[in-house]
C-alpha cells in the first residue's frame, strides 16, 4: 500500500507541476501578445502623427505661398489715392486660398499636440490679417508678423515630427 500512495502523491505532484508550467508559460505568452499589441498601437499612431505633421508642413507653406500672392496682387492693384484692398483676388488665388485653409484646418485637428495645434490656428490668424489688411503698412506688418511667426511654426512642427521617429 505504501508504494501505491506514492504512486498517487508522485502522479499528483507531477500533475501539478505540470499545470504551474502552462500556467506560467500561457500567462508569458499572453504578456507578450499584449505587450506586441501595444507596440503595434504606438507605432501606428507615430506613423499617423508623421505623416499628418509631414502634410501640414506642406498645407502651410501653400497656403502661405497663396497668400504672399494676394499680398502682391494687392500691391500691383494698389492705386495711392484708392482705399488698399479694394481689388478682388483672380479666382485661381482666391479659391487657393479656400482650399489651402481648408486642408490646414483640417489637418490641425488630427495633430496630437495641443500647443502646436494653438500655434498653428495663430499663423493662420496672422495670416488672414495679410488678406483683410485695409492699408499697404497694415498689410505689411501683418506679414512680417506672420513670417516671423512661421519660421517659429515650422521648426517646432518639425521638432514635433522628430519625436514621433
Amino acid at each position: 500500500m505504501e508504494a501505491a500512495a506514492w504512486g498517487l502523491i508522485g502522479t499528483i505532484v507531477g500533475a501539478s507541476a505540470s499545470i504551474a508550467t502552462t500556467w506560467l508559460s500561457n500567462r508569458n505568452v499572453y504578456k507578450l501578445q499584449n505587450q506586441k499589441a501595444l507596440d503595434e498601437r504606438k507605432e501606428r499612431a507615430n506613423a499617423f502623427q508623421r505623416q499628418t505633421l509631414i502634410d501640414l508642413q506642406e498645407a502651410i507653406h501653400d497656403a502661405l505661398r497663396l497668400v504672399n500672392r494676394a499680398y502682391i496682387e494687392d500691391q500691383r492693384a494698389y492705386v495711392p489715392d484708392k482705399k488698399w484692398g479694394s481689388n478682388s483676388l483672380t479666382d485661381e488665388v482666391n479659391e487657393g486660398i479656400r482650399l489651402a485653409n481648408r486642408r490646414v484646418a483640417i489637418l490641425i485637428e488630427r495633430v496630437s499636440s495641443d500647443v502646436l495645434r494653438v500655434n498653428v490656428k495663430a499663423l493662420i490668424s496672422s495670416a488672414t490679417g495679410v488678406l483683410l489688411a485695409r492699408s499697404e503698412d497694415v498689410a505689411r506688418a501683418s506679414m512680417n508678423t506672420t513670417s516671423s511667426t512661421a519660421d517659429e511654426v515650422l521648426e517646432q512642427i518639425g521638432a514635433t515630427l522628430r519625436q514621433h521617429y
